[in-house]
């Protein structure tokens, strides 16, 4: 008989507390269990989950205080004290948790030591962390997106300047002969952070062959970047490069899928997806159903999408809930659609896409109002999201605020404007505003379940409508563009 899984309970109970509306005793169910044993690092997690959904800064802050007092904490503790005071634009506080994290007693992982010599601008000693991570990788740990990306976690924000100033740091670092071709890694994937895939590129330009396939992993944000500018040979050879290395591989063949799919192979894609799920660690499967989850979904396969996203969700994947949630508004569930986005959007408060499709659900609901104004909201924070925009003017026009939503519908990008006014045919005698709604009926039709601002996921749905035949133009002219000067948005990671 398997023993039981104590913590596994623990998450399960502070979960239903939350969903309870019990807050403050989740946060006290999970501290309790985390000063019982400060040194379990899977404890430590359900703490920073725990504390993440119901806690604010200061709470975390002087719990971690107490745990940090025992002496006997776990460096996850450190690391999770650091990314709330990141969260929280606290750079000052961030570096300091990071110098207890080096002093600690107990030492630290590899990984949390790379993140804390990064975020000092320690960049010989972090690259010495990263060659004996390449050297013996930690079975089944996700550490693959803190090497290219040390600071991302449950919020994608930094303090402001932040990433220039690290860059700046990079480029004037001192490092040895065989760290040197660490520089126009990190330097790349921070521009890539930075939303300038095409300044990342050229810095990837500079990279050369390491010897063996264990470090193949630094070729990973190169395929990132490339994907995300639609230039999917180099991204595909950039991530068969990374699928060489035991860290990056899984992820590699994730995006490889996704490049294939987005190249309108979706049957390779989706074997290769398969492959993934064959060959991972059990840890990841989860991530990997999600990720397969959100492909089908994008390519309108919704019924499999929610069975699969559910057991990613009931696995403890946080991404699988606004998938799952966008599934069921498919399938015109949508009761049981506006709860999984609810519970996403309490994971992930500033994740735009649940925040989307969130609106998307009250509209559909008639909620018009609501919707509007959520919208509204996310336009604030993300101007132009094009899904926002769709939304809205949808709303709008439902109110009787025709000249409204024909506003939203000239917001779009020029891509998406001209492929909709193609696509939909003029009707005799209709107004703008009626031209407008029905364009924007159509986006939402055609993109399935894509409401993501991600340019290249545009190559799964961006086609001509039904009855007029072949390829987008736009489409077919993103397999041959080139870098853009402009850059794009700030990055979701999906595994």
């Amino acid at each position: 008989m398997a023993p039981p899984d104590t913590l596994g309970s623990l998450e399960k109970a502070a979960d239903g507390l939350i969903a309870a509306g019990r807050p403050a005793d989740a946060v006290r169910l999970a501290f309790a269990a985390a000063m019982k044993v400060p040194g379990s690092s899977r404890a430590a997690r359900a703490l920073e989950r725990t504390l993440s959904r119901a806690a604010d800064v200061r709470t975390a802050e002087s719990l971690y205080a107490r745990l940090l007092a025992t002496g006997r904490a776990s460096s996850d503790h450190h690391y999770s004290l650091a990314m709330f005071r990141k969260r929280a634009g606290d750079h000052a506080g961030m570096r300091a948790a990071f110098e207890g994290l080096l002093a600690a007693p107990g030492g630290a992982p590899d990984i949390h030591r790379y993140i804390a010599f990064c975020s000092l601008d320690r960049y010989a000693e972090a690259f010495a962390a990263a060659e004996r991570i390449s050297a013996s990788p930690p079975p089944g740990e996700p550490v693959l997106s803190r090497l290219w990306n040390p600071w991302g976690d449950r919020s994608t924000s930094l303090p402001a300047g932040f990433m220039p100033a690290r860059l700046s740091a990079l480029r004037r670092a001192s490092l040895p002969a065989e760290l040197e071709n660490y520089r126009p890694f990190l330097a790349g994937a921070m521009l890539l952070y930075m939303g300038k895939p095409g300044e990342a590129l050229r810095e990837f330009s500079r990279l050369r062959p390491f010897r063996g396939g264990s470090r193949g992993w630094t070729r990973f944000p190169e395929g990132w970047a490339a994907l995300r500018l639609r230039l999917f040979g180099r991204a595909r050879d950039a991530f068969s490069r990374a699928a060489a290395s035991p860290i990056s591989r899984i992820q590699a063949l994730g995006r490889l899928a996704e490049v294939e799919i987005c190249s309108g192979r979706r049957a390779r894609g989706f074997s290769l997806f398969d492959k993934a799920m064959r060959e991972a660690h059990f840890s990841q499967l989860p991530g990997l159903r999600a990720w397969k989850g959100q492909m089908l979904l994008f390519t309108d396969r919704c019924a499999e999408a929610e069975k699969l996203l559910a057991g990613a969700g009931r696995d403890g994947d946080d991404a699988a809930w606004c998938w799952r949630g966008a599934a069921l508004a498919r399938l015109g569930r949508l009761r049981e659609a506006l709860s999984e986005l609810d519970r996403a959007v309490r994971l992930f408060p500033t994740d735009i896409e649940a925040l989307v499709w969130r609106g998307e659900v009250l509209r559909l609901m008639g909620r018009y109002r609501d919707c509007a104004a959520e919208q509204s909201a996310v336009l604030r924070k993300t101007p132009g999201y094009p899904w926002a925009l769709v939304n809205r003017g949808l709303c709008r026009l439902a109110l009787g605020d025709g000249a409204g939503a024909a506003e939203d519908f000239r917001a779009l990008d020029a891509e998406m404007k001209e492929f909709l006014e193609r696509t939909v045919k003029k009707a005799a005698g209709e107004s703008r505003a009626e031209r407008a709604g029905r364009m924007l009926e159509a986006a939402c039709r055609l993109a399935m379940g894509d409401r993501r601002d991600d340019l290249y996921f545009r190559g799964v749905w961006m086609r001509a409508g039904k009855g007029t035949g072949g390829k987008s133009k736009l489409y077919n002219r993103s397999h041959t563009a080139r870098p853009s000067k402009k850059g794009g948005r700030g990055l979701k990671e999906s595994l």
